[in-house]
């Protein structure tokens, strides 16, 4: 047993196989639908006896589910979501850990840790060796990350046809010991990654990492003297009064995952207090928020995500191109890796850019800038807009509890949309979807009516996004646009990457 697994020892989406293939997210508000065969990669003949056969879908996507899963579970009960960026890093490390075990049995790939040190000879290149040491792979990274739900790992691991035993005590070059090498590898590489993962509570901040610089507004009562930088973030808090402090900071010096240095993407300098731009900007969202059609509230809860985290938006999208495209085992393994290891590497920049310019949000900004007036804006739950009193503006969304600029939503799609795109070889995506009339948790019968979802292309996707960011009140378009762009740039950067170690040509000093 290595030393990374000697240290420790969630669903939201649910596949359906047929020619409709419903991702029925947290909620059960929304469905998509895909116009794919979900039984469109059947495992081939192959020398080792497991199979992907505790699913309709592969052994990738079904590991990638599990993890969704996971995050799920780990957050229920809690009052703030999975913050981002480490559902972004759960993410990257399992995929890390089943591309590496996979690379093993492929003809030129590399892996992230051990480069082509674990390769096998071509005929133990089967497809039942690379779901073998997938699984196993998948299995001790989601062990190492959630050691309290290691019963229901070790159920998917079972169910696929293998051996708990085998977690322990592997053959000598079988695919459970290529398996575990890599995964306890790319576990040690992350270990002092500066994520916090084990700390109690896990990813707690470090003392003295962050101080805001203002100090909590109550939201039931704002304090217009108290907010003395009015452009910089503030903690919220609620009428239990619990303070709800900046989540996970330290990811903004984090261990990048494919780049070698994340202040290489941090965005422009948002604009400062009283600058025409951010008049302009709390204009704006004012008036977006004073005419909230049913269709961009019913827009806006959905992408919250809340019983998740947004780094999981992404992975429905590539699920979703999985079907559409028949993927291969190969091909979800490659595609899962490159989004994740992108996806890992924005949770990095995201979160620099958020505790470098530690922007304030429309919650603290428009309070301030409209203390003592009375306003148009969103009143409450079946209340619709009225004539309120500015200082007690209030968003469509509960506000996040960190800065705001630039927008994590934004970033994570706007880099899922250029991954997606750059695999596939095109921005096509075609999915299609519905908001379930009477499904909202902030207003109870809205909306009034089914509302229909339909995204073209993954630009089309990640945008409606962004701007649900701003219909919930939760962000200001600067932060959107800006995100877009620094995602996009990352992504194309990544992708370089992820490719070299398709095909082979990564090297150890670019590790």
């Amino acid at each position: 047993m290595s030393t990374a697994h000697r240290r420790t020892q969630r669903n939201r989406i649910r596949w359906s196989a047929g020619i409709a293939v419903a991702v029925a997210l947290a909620t059960g508000a929304v469905t998509l639908t895909a116009n794919a065969n979900a039984n469109a990669s059947p495992a081939r003949t192959a020398t080792a006896k497991p199979s992907a056969k505790a699913g309709s879908t592969n052994v990738v996507i079904q590991w990638n589910k599990m993890m969704t899963g996971a995050l799920s579970t780990a957050q229920a009960g809690k009052t703030h979501p999975t913050s981002p960026p480490v559902g972004a890093r759960a993410f990257a490390i399992i995929h890390m850990a089943m591309y590496d075990a996979w690379a093993a049995y492929d003809s030129k790939a590399v892996g992230t840790q051990y480069g082509a040190a674990l390769r096998r000879p071509a005929a133990e290149r089967t497809d039942a060796n690379k779901q073998a040491a997938i699984s196993y792979a998948a299995h001790r990274v989601l062990t190492d990350i959630f050691p309290e739900q290691k019963a229901d790992f070790d159920k998917k691991l079972t169910d696929l046809g293998h051996s708990i035993a085998h977690t322990d005590d592997p053959k000598a070059g079988s695919a459970q010991e290529v398996a575990l090498k890599a995964a306890d590898a790319v576990i040690e590489g992350r270990a002092d990654d500066g994520s916090n993962q084990k700390a109690d509570p896990p990813y707690k901040v470090p003392v003295g990492y962050y101080t805001p610089v203002n100090p909590p507004q109550e939201i039931a009562k704002f304090d217009k003297e108290a907010l003395k930088h009015p452009d910089r973030w503030a903690p919220l808090k609620t009428p239990d009064g619990v303070v709800h402090n900046f989540m996970t900071p330290q990811f903004a010096t984090g261990k990048p995952y494919a780049i070698k240095d994340a202040r290489t993407y941090l965005s422009p300098e948002p604009p400062k207090y009283g600058s025409a731009e951010v008049k302009k900007a709390i204009a704006e969202q004012m008036r977006v928020n004073a005419n909230l059609t049913e269709r961009q509230k019913a827009v806006a809860e959905h992408w919250q995500y809340p019983g998740s985290t947004s780094s999981s938006i992404p992975q429905e999208w590539a699920a979703f191109v999985s079907q559409r495209d028949k993927h291969t085992l190969d091909d979800d393994v490659k595609m899962f890796f490159a989004l994740n290891l992108a996806e890992g590497d924005e949770s990095v920049v995201d979160w620099m850019t958020k505790v470098t310019y530690d922007y304030g949000r429309p919650i603290t900004m428009i309070r301030y800038a409209m203390a003592g007036k009375d306003i148009r804006g969103w009143a409450g739950p079946g209340k619709g807009a009225r004539t309120i009193k500015g200082e007690t503006w209030t968003p469509y969304l509960k506000t996040p509890a960190f800065a705001a600029y630039g927008s994590g939503h934004t970033g994570f799609t706007a880099v899922a949309a250029e991954t997606l795109k750059l695999y596939t070889g095109s921005d096509r995506y075609g999915n299609t979807g519905v908001i379930k009339a009477g499904s909202s948790k902030i207003e109870p019968g809205m909306p009034s009516k089914d509302v229909p979802l339909k995204w073209a292309t993954f630009s089309e996707a990640a945008k409606e996004v962004g701007d649900s960011r701003i219909y919930g009140g939760a962000h200001w378009k600067f932060d959107h646009v800006s995100a877009d762009k620094q995602g996009r740039t990352l992504a194309k950067d990544v992708w370089k990457v992820s490719q070299s170690y398709f095909d082979g040509t990564h090297t150890k000093e670019q590790r």
